[in-house]
């Protein structure tokens, strides 16, 4: 967690010193293929999918077997294929009319890890709820697999009674 937001902060600062550079970021991919900040947008698109099939199943194989989601607005830890399975089935049980997008703008791989921040949007049942996902990764047998998802609600909206997405 502490390296995903090292890596967060360090991409920031570099973006805030280029931004004011007249340079062009084509020179600035360095440690990174061009192959890999895809490989992880199309991890990241398929976690979309799952999450709109309301496949637990599906969720539960982009994670690393000690994959982790940490929900920062409702201080929430999950890990574990169990728990996570637990997490995002009581989502599906709730919210069986869900809808979920999620937009990475910033992905940095580097090596074996890479790490994205995303906004998102979850259209519930009983409310939209918008946020911020950090999202590390790490290869695993030559695949990109989630490490952990660090979760922060930024507005909700509700429709009917008062919801929250966990218990």
């Amino acid at each position: 967690m502490m390296q995903i937001r090292k890596v967060i902060t360090c991409t920031l600062l570099v973006s805030l010193i280029l931004a004011g550079s007249p340079q062009s970021f084509e020179g600035v991919v360095g440690a990174q293929s061009m192959d890999e900040p895809q490989q992880v947008r199309r991890i990241i698109r398929e976690y979309v999918r799952a999450m709109n099939r309301k496949s637990v199943e599906a969720l539960i194989s982009l994670y690393t077997i000690d994959g982790e989601y940490i929900d920062e607005s409702f201080d929430a830890f999950f890990s574990g294929p169990d728990q996570l399975r637990r997490l995002y089935g009581s989502i599906f049980e709730e919210n069986p009319r869900l809808t979920f997008t999620a937009f990475p703008w910033s992905i940095e791989a580097v090596g074996e890890h890479a790490s994205a921040t995303c906004s998102w949007s979850l259209v519930g049942d009983y409310g939209v709820y918008n946020g911020i996902y950090l999202v590390g990764m790490r290869k695993v047998s030559g695949d990109w697999k989630i490490r952990e998802i660090t979760a922060h609600i930024t507005v909700v909206h509700y429709y009917n009674p008062p919801y929250l997405l966990l218990k």
